[in-house]
């Protein structure tokens, strides 16, 4: 425990957390300069959820206060996050689910219409401005084209950078500045009738949302609410560029999935998910001083939760860097060993609310990936396992066949 886990999650990346664990459920660690622990599987994941662990001052502020925006819900514990949350369960029900499947292929629909034969284009930057495209008329807000480019490219260099120091966090703390600024116009836009909105849209709910006490909220912290709503299905980019490449190598899901099979396709991306995971680790933090599966840690102490390496299992997936759709063509995984957004509780914990809308919009844009005829040409696809959040190198370069 002499170098402090930051420094080596930094390095390391992905795979930091399992090395240190090496398959046990959890495993002692320094982080920011507290005693803590990592722990993982399902055993750890049941842990990690537990009401004796707290979300309130765990992200370091640098990082959270960017990818997810200050005072945002992922930072709030009891009452006053089940009060927050609910927001969102009211919006992201499964009835808003399948209105966004059907908008979402229609876009898609609408992208590959420009697609011309054997003329390459950077699919992680197509699939952002389709994801978006889908999400801000949903949402209620007004987006003319240039706009929906415009927020793509804040939304994308927000998740891209936050967690990666130097150029690229620069630039996400000014995408990020750029669009709190955006939204909380929004907000105020809609509270004095400058725009129209549409009844029970989340810019609706979010402009007209109050504090216990009966005060709206800020225009700030309602404009911060709005974004994570909006911004988590940019995240979806990022699994779009790796079911590309799985698509490419594997002819037998792709066959089927552009026969109609819509149980191959849920299938396939599940393993998107499960074998890419958009973060390494999550992180909670001990509310006092505790045992956690054998190992003693202070009040204030770190649980960082081992995301990459809980869906890498090999007990539970056997084989675990193979791209296999079929493990999840029959039972579903058992509870905790599957945790790409997290795990426990939807309506009563931290887990993604938003889980349902993820696979969506990711099956829609493996359904349209997988009816276009489509090579990948030279290109670097390398991997960095280091950084966070990771994608192929070249943004995955597609070009459509003739």
């Amino acid at each position: 425990m002499d170098q402090d886990g930051v420094l080596g999650l930094w390095r390391q990346g992905y795979g930091w957390a399992s090395g240190l664990r090496v398959g046990r459920s959890a495993a002692p660690i320094r982080f920011l300069g507290r005693r803590s622990v990592v722990v993982g599987g399902p055993e750890g994941v049941s842990r990690f959820y537990s009401p004796r662990l707290r979300r309130e001052r765990a992200i370091p502020a640098p990082v959270g206060g960017v990818v997810f925006g200050h005072g945002s819900v992922h930072g709030l514990d009891d009452a006053r996050h089940h009060r927050h949350k609910a927001r969102y369960l009211e919006l992201l029900t499964p009835v808003a689910a399948e209105d966004l499947r059907l908008r979402t292929r229609h876009r898609w629909e609408l992208a590959a219409r420009t697609w011309e034969p054997r003329r390459p284009f950077v699919l992680f930057d197509e699939a952002a401005r389709v994801l978006t495209a889908t999400m801000l008329p949903w949402a209620g807000i007004p987006a003319e084209p240039d706009d929906v480019a415009r927020r793509a490219r804040q939304l994308a260099l927000v998740l891209d950078g936050f967690a990666s120091p130097g150029r690229s966090y620069v630039g996400a703390v000014a995408a990020r500045r750029g669009l709190d600024r955006w939204a909380a116009g929004l907000i105020r836009a809609a509270r004095v009738g400058r725009i129209r909105v549409q009844p029970g849209t989340p810019l609706d709910v979010m402009a007209h949302a109050r504090e216990p006490d009966g005060r709206l909220l800020t225009q700030r912290d309602a404009g911060v609410a709005l974004l994570n709503v909006v911004r988590p299905a940019v995240a979806v980019a990022w699994f779009v560029t790796f079911a590309a490449i799985a698509l490419a190598h594997q002819p037998y899901w792709r066959d089927r999935i552009a026969a109609g099979d819509d149980t191959a396709l849920g299938a396939f991306a599940q393993e998107v998910r499960r074998r890419y995971p958009f973060v390494p680790v999550l992180i909670a933090r001990a509310r006092t001083g505790q045992d956690v599966l054998g190992v003693d840690v202070p009040a204030g102490g770190y649980v960082v939760l081992d995301v990459h390496g809980t869906d890498h299992d090999p007990v539970h997936w056997p084989d675990p860097d193979r791209f296999d759709p079929g493990r999840f063509l029959g039972p579903p995984p058992a509870p905790g060993t599957l945790v790409p957004q997290g795990g426990g509780a939807v309506r009563t914990g931290h887990r993604c609310p938003g889980e349902d809308v993820t696979l969506v919009l990711l099956e829609e844009a493996v359904r349209r990936l997988a009816l276009t005829r489509f090579d990948l040409p030279e290109q670097d696809l390398t991997v960095d396992l280091a950084r966070v959040p990771t994608r192929p190198r070249s943004g995955v370069l597609l070009a459509v066949a003739a």
